[in-house]
Parts: C-alpha cells; structure tokens; sequence
C-alpha cells in the first residue's frame, strides 16, 4: 500500500467513526504521539486509544479535510491537511471550526502507519493569510 492510499484509509477510517480501521492505521510500539488542539500530549498508546473511541462514539460531529502538503521518503511521510470541523455544542447548537492537522507516518514491516498526529487551532481565515502575500 503506497502512503497516499494509507493516508486517505486513515482519514477516512476518523471520518466513518470506524475505530477497528482506525486502530489499524496507528503504531502500536510505543511510537505513537498525538498533540491536542489545546496542546495536550498524549504518549500512551491506551490514552489515544480510548480519547478516540469516545470521540467516535459521539456521532454528531463530522469533518472535511484539503490535503496541503505532503513529504514522502522511503520510511517516513508526512501530510498536512486543513480540517473544516461540524459538531453540536451541549445546548445542540451548531460549532464549526478550522484546524491544521499534521500526521507523521514510518513504514513499519512495509505498512505505513501513524506515529505522530498534532492538531492546532487556527485563529484566523486562512484566505487572510493568502490575500498579505
């Protein structure tokens, strides 16, 4: 499986909610990091686990995602994407948001797998950005 097909199996196993798909995509080793929107770290392989099946389990949120740049070596790619996110607030009204989500993956035994995914709020319309260059 080249890095593009495990990149877009990835997203669409978080975009479906799917967390078996989702739990094939992820190192297992120890490997694996993840940064929350608020700066959190999670390192532990169960935490991530767990974060995710509750975040599944809440079917009202979903999410689009525009791939903005890849990097691919033999062992290592990554993918920057931005993430146009829909969920319901506790009163059932209507949260959007943007985001920047970076996934690094490492070929383990042929397979590409997660090993570091870092999400970061973003403040700003990223049209914004484009239109002061």
């Amino acid at each position: 499986m080249s890095f593009e097909q495990a990149l877009e199996r990835h997203l669409q196993a978080v975009k479906a909610h799917d967390i078996d798909a989702f739990l094939d995509t992820i190192a297992t080793d120890g490997s694996l990091m993840m940064i929350l929107p608020n700066g959190n770290l999670l390192d532990s392989y169960e935490e991530i686990v767990e974060l995710h099946q509750d975040w599944f389990a809440d079917q009202e949120w979903q999410m689009t995602t525009e791939l903005v740049n890849t990097q691919v070596s033999s062992e290592m790619a990554s993918a920057l994407l931005l993430v146009n996110y829909a969920d319901v607030d506790e009163d059932g009204h209507p949260v959007q948001f943007q985001y920047f989500l970076n996934l690094i993956f490492a070929k383990r035994n042929g397979k590409w797998l997660v090993i570091h995914d870092q999400n970061t709020i973003i403040d700003i319309d990223p049209n914004e950005l484009e239109d002061e260059e």
